[in-house]
């Protein structure tokens, strides 16, 4: 076991050697002048196939991209935490976090036998290797996040869907640069379903990506289940958004597990995202904005993304 470890610490360094990197030397991304270096990636991901059984067979299968990758998600995530909970004006209470952790939540052994997906698996790797008091206060306070909107948020849309990701893709583009054109494109852009379809949706029908989604943003997502994209690609027109102070008399909170809620306020970090300055090393792969992640260049397609109008004057 030390052998593949050493192999694999060497393998490591050789990844994130490669590449060109943001304007800092050293750096893995760079947010609002915040750097995250290279080094602390590595650390992050040496860590992991030291202390975990379950990372070995990643590292056999050199699929330790993963980990970096999920590393950097994280990473970013801690640093748009800070500067969405002061705007929120939410908090960690010391008592909270010690109650979470109370829960032993990083305990379980994670299995070795490639039960767990891949994407789950390094997200659970990686919340190990992290220093444990700032896990729990991103988890605790992403939490609060969700609960700001679950079942309070309301939308309004136009909706169409198309068959491949490149007319979508296309699709998108015309909208921001003619929002109030957005019926007339969608029904050029041919096809039974790409007619507009405008509607409504309010508490606990409202899916997660749009909790805080900022009003006049373009969404492309895949509409399939299963692989990206199998299903064709939904185009969505944010029109309005409204929080109320209320719950919805309809939303059931003991729907929502009380685990789920982190994942869910990741999305409440999305507009943060989106107006950060952020330079991120292209060896670890590109931002997304409507999954909130760092994807794989290859798959940046069709993870989908998401567009305002004021995009179309960017450099």
């Amino acid at each position: 076991m030390p052998a593949l470890v050493a192999a694999v610490i060497s393998l490591v360094a050789t990844l994130t050697a490669c590449g060109s990197g943001p304007g800092q030397v050293n750096s893995a991304v760079i947010i609002d002048g915040r750097s995250v270096s290279v080094d602390q990636v590595q650390e992050m991901v040496e860590d992991v196939v030291r202390e975990q059984p379950a990372a070995q067979s990643l590292a056999r299968e050199r699929k330790l991209d993963l980990v970096a990758r999920e590393a950097v998600t994280q990473l970013v995530i801690h640093q748009l935490i800070g500067k969405v909970a002061k705007e929120e004006n939410i908090s960690a209470d010391p008592e909270d976090v010690a109650a979470f952790l109370a829960q032993n939540p990083l305990d379980d052994e994670l299995p070795t036998d490639g039960s767990v997906p891949p994407e789950a698996l390094v997200q659970q790797l990686v919340f190990r290797a992290r220093d444990a008091n700032e896990y729990a206060t991103d988890q605790v306070l992403l939490a609060q996040l969700a609960s700001k909107y679950l079942g309070r948020t309301s939308i309004t849309y136009n909706l169409a869907t198309l068959p491949d990701g490149a007319a979508a893709r296309d699709l998108a583009a015309k909208i921001v640069a003619a929002p109030d054109q957005a019926g007339q494109l969608m029904t050029e852009a041919g096809g039974a379903t790409a007619e507009p379809r405008l509607e409504q949706e309010s508490g606990p029908t409202v899916d997660a990506v749009y909790l805080t989604a900022p009003v006049g943003s373009v969404f492309v997502l895949p509409a399939g289940q299963g692989d990206q994209g199998s299903g064709g690609f939904q185009v969505v027109q944010l029109l309005d958004r409204q929080v109320s102070g209320q719950l919805d008399p309809g939303f059931d909170p003991s729907s929502i597990q009380p685990q789920q809620l982190p994942s869910l306020g990741v999305f409440a970090l999305r507009e943060a995202a989106m107006d950060a300055d952020m330079d991120l090393s292209p060896r670890y792969g590109v931002w997304n904005d409507a999954m909130v992640k760092v994807v794989p260049k290859l798959e940046a397609d069709a993870s989908g993304s998401v567009l305002l109008p004021r995009d179309l004057s960017k450099p």
